[in-house]
């Protein structure tokens, strides 16, 4: 009986994780799309996943077709970027188990 209740409060506890990860990549593309890709928050935005222990990826996509892909807060002009696909890896863990492993959540601004 604890060994079940040790693994599904292990399991509601990743679960929780991948609730955040979903939420926090929602609020990302809702920043980037309100801010119609401002540099300033495309960066900010990178700089606050890593520091919230996320790694992200922000593929940007201009009118002529031109992608950029950023994982640093290294972006520069973006006044020509009309999409960014925005791709959130966390960490999925069961603690009871010893078990971490990385799932994506992916979301597009437009």
């Amino acid at each position: 009986m604890l060994l079940v209740l040790l693994l599904g409060t292990g399991v509601l506890s990743a679960q929780m994780d991948a609730s955040n990860a979903l939420s926090y990549k929602a609020d990302l593309v809702a920043e980037l799309e309100n801010s119609n890709f401002s540099p300033q928050v495309l960066n900010g935005c990178i700089q606050q996943a890593i520091d919230n222990g996320y790694k992200i990826s922000v593929k940007t996509f201009t009118r002529g077709g031109a992608a950029r892909v950023y994982i640093t807060p290294s972006a520069g002009d973006t006044r020509d970027v009309v999409m960014a696909e925005v791709v959130l890896t966390y960490p999925y863990r069961i603690g009871f188990l010893n078990s971490v492993t990385e799932h994506q959540v992916r979301g597009y601004a437009r």
